[in-house]
């Protein structure tokens, strides 16, 4: 424990050294200046097999990661432009949402880069196919999932049947499951993170303790952020800008948190070379 608490602290100093808190500035703006097209092309992809309730349902889903401070901010806009947009998913503006929404993705590339010490190899239209292919495959779960809440009550009733109404209402979808999910889906999108949106080959043995160490983090942070924005006043500083910048602080903690784990795994193979 003592000698994992040791490379623990190297890779927070190697943190600092490698600039992490401002490459996760960079994942934060990015990630806030994709989410609305990412949404877009959430209700452009939910149109072709479930309709608006289906994409209104998912995006809950997504609000369910962060605070609530943060969620009441972001929430309606994203309802808004996602009131206001009429993209199909073959249109040319779903096409460009898409495009759009690969940035958060390629500033994650770029800091996952540094911190496991690699160059990236691939051209540029790869890194943003397999990235597009990333939010592709987040909106697509997303997606499978609402459709069960959405469609599977509906289904339920129709069969009338007691065992499977009692685990709709209180089993597969109630609040701790809900969470459990996303917990299991941040886990796979870090983990193909680590694996392949990062250069250079890694197998899991290399990336699941900074993978395990994100998510921790992430939890814990998520609950003693929300905890602070009911105690501070955040209004002094940035007046009617308040609700937007503190989710822009807290993307990018959770940015610092991703780079944290690359570091963290980095530190440990460079041990375990040493050792």
């Amino acid at each position: 424990m003592r000698a994992k608490l040791k490379i623990l602290r190297r890779a927070l100093w190697t943190l600092v050294e490698n600039s992490g808190f401002s490459m996760a500035g960079a994942i934060a703006f990015s990630f806030l200046l994709s989410l609305f097209p990412f949404c877009i092309f959430l209700g452009a992809l939910a149109g072709t097999i479930g309709g608006r309730e289906l994409a209104n349902y998912a995006v809950t889903q997504l609000f369910d990661a962060v605070p609530e401070p943060v969620a009441k901010a972001l929430a309606p806009e994203v309802g808004r432009v996602m009131g206001q947009s009429q993209y199909g998913l073959l249109t040319i503006g779903a096409a460009v949402s898409l495009f759009f929404a690969t940035s958060a993705v390629e500033s994650l590339r770029a800091a996952l880069n540094v911190a496991y010490h690699v160059k990236e190899m691939r051209s540029y239209l790869w890194c943003v196919a397999q990235s597009s292919l990333f939010v592709f495959a987040t909106a697509a779960g997303m997606l499978v999932m609402a459709w069960g809440v959405v469609v599977g009550p509906a289904v339920a009733a129709k069969l009338d049947h007691a065992a499977v109404d009692w685990l709709l209402d209180h089993g597969l979808f109630s609040l701790p499951t809900r969470y459990t999910i996303v917990v299991a889906v941040t886990l796979a999108q870090l983990f193909a993170y680590h694996l392949w949106l990062a250069a250079g080959e890694r197998g899991l043995r290399e990336v699941w303790p900074g993978v395990l160490l994100s998510v921790g983090l992430w939890i814990l942070a998520a609950a003693v952020y929300s905890t602070w924005l009911t105690i501070s006043d955040y209004t002094k500083f940035y007046a009617g800008l308040t609700q937007l910048l503190s989710a822009l602080i807290f993307f990018q903690v959770s940015g610092m948190i991703m780079i944290l784990g690359a570091e963290f795994n980095r530190a440990l193979t460079e041990a375990r070379a040493t050792g």
